[in-house]
């Protein structure tokens, strides 16, 4: 089963950054010129992408891939039953 590596950082609702880097400066690559990962993000105000980020990361902080994970018993703090959350809608 995958584990979350993603970064996401919602705006106010209107811009997000959705990327694969930690957020440190080893992960942005200020420690090193010459030990450095290669990472991919996008900023976007584009509001099908900022809607899509929302919903992910929603998902998964709500707990709704939980019910099928296989990490269960490394789980510090699971999420037994289902959110009342909704999927984000019409943000704009």
């Amino acid at each position: 089963m995958p584990r979350v590596h993603f970064k996401i950082i919602i705006f106010d609702l209107q811009t997000a950054y959705i990327g694969s880097a930690n957020l440190t400066g080893a992960g942005i690559g200020m420690k090193s010129t010459r030990t450095r990962n290669f990472e991919a993000g996008i900023l976007t105000d584009d509001p099908a992408l900022v809607e899509a980020a929302v919903n992910q990361f929603d998902s998964v902080w709500a707990g709704f891939k939980c019910k099928d994970c296989a990490r269960k018993k490394f789980c510090g703090d699971p999420i037994i039953k289902g959110s009342d959350l909704q999927p984000c809608k019409d943000l704009h």
